[in-house]
């Protein structure tokens, strides 16, 4: 039954790709996650510089740095993966690395314009805490922002080719 099952589940085939059931599927979000990963790795090095993981942890009532890595690696994979869907789920799911890359830009500029700018700040506010003005443009974090967006789109691209 196993087999059967396989057999009859080659759905289509793409210029990159031939998906073939769950292994595409794997693929793909393993490839979001490994971007989601390295692209939070590299903005929470810029984010630990500037002193701003206590921040992170205080979204979820919290005071560590390491629990400010843990919440910013966390929505660094679950920003990945929306990245993922909705870049497989378009007619740029066959574009190249450069391409994808440079997608990963703009949605790190969107990420930076929805959840810093504005997400944060109000979440920040309705826990009592002092919060930056809405909205909060800071020049540092739509930096780091754009960074993570860049190397999630690289990182996405080139682990998804493999």
């Amino acid at each position: 039954m196993a087999s059967e099952t396989r057999e009859n589940i080659v759905d289509a085939t793409t210029e990159n790709e031939t998906i073939v059931g769950s292994e595409t599927v794997r693929r793909t979000w393993s490839s979001a996650v490994l971007g989601g990963l390295t692209g939070g790795l590299a903005f929470g090095v810029l984010l630990q510089m500037m002193g701003m993981m206590p921040v992170i942890a205080a979204l979820y009532g919290m005071e560590s740095v390491a629990f400010g890595w843990a919440a910013h690696l966390f929505h660094s994979v679950a920003f990945a993966l929306v990245f993922a869907g909705a870049v497989t789920q378009t007619d740029y799911r066959d574009a190249g690395i450069g391409r994808i890359t440079a997608l990963g830009a703009g949605y790190g500029l969107l990420v930076w314009l929805v959840a810093a700018a504005v997400v944060m700040p109000l979440w920040l506010g309705a826990l009592g805490m002092d919060a930056p003005a809405i909205p909060n443009l800071d020049a540092n974090s739509l930096v780091g922002h754009l960074v993570y967006g860049v190397v999630l789109g690289a990182v996405f691209a080139v682990a998804r080719q493999r």
